[in-house]
């Protein structure tokens, strides 16, 4: 046999293509985790490629609640110390909920929309996973 020529069982090993806190991309399925939000874990799901019509990633952010929540920081900063240290952690709410959280979005064949929510800062990975995975279903 040639170097470098694989044959039909090594052709048909699964392969991881990228690993994510969204996910596990192979070259075969996508092992997800549905429901998943900032504080739940969600459940682990495989969907095998072939299954997964499209993909999608949204940002959600919530103006009006950003707003309000800093209102309401920058009014406790105004009291004592422990209600300042309140209007703080107020205020860092306010800070992510403006920012907005990526959300990935799986539709199967059987019209599942599965979704999974990650924390602001995991924009670049949700964005990774999303592209590795059009490239892998439309051979991009």
């Amino acid at each position: 046999m040639e170097a470098g020529v694989a044959t039909p069982t090594e052709q048909q090993e699964e392969q991881d293509v990228i690993k994510t806190q969204f996910g596990t991309i192979t070259n075969k399925r996508v092992v997800y985790f549905r429901n998943k939000g900032w504080f739940s874990g969600g459940s682990r799901e495989d969907i095998p490629l072939k299954h997964v019509t499209s993909v999608r990633l949204e940002v959600s952010r919530s103006l009006a609640g950003g707003i309000f929540l800093l209102l309401v920081g920058l009014a406790l900063l105004s009291g004592n110390n422990s209600v300042k240290a309140v209007g703080a952690v107020v205020i860092a709410i306010a800070v992510l909920v403006l920012w907005g959280s990526p959300t990935v979005v799986v539709n199967t064949a059987g019209n599942d929309r599965t979704v999974s929510k990650g924390f602001p800062w995991l924009r670049r990975e949700a964005s990774a996973f999303v592209d590795v995975l059009r490239k892998q279903l439309f051979h991009e």
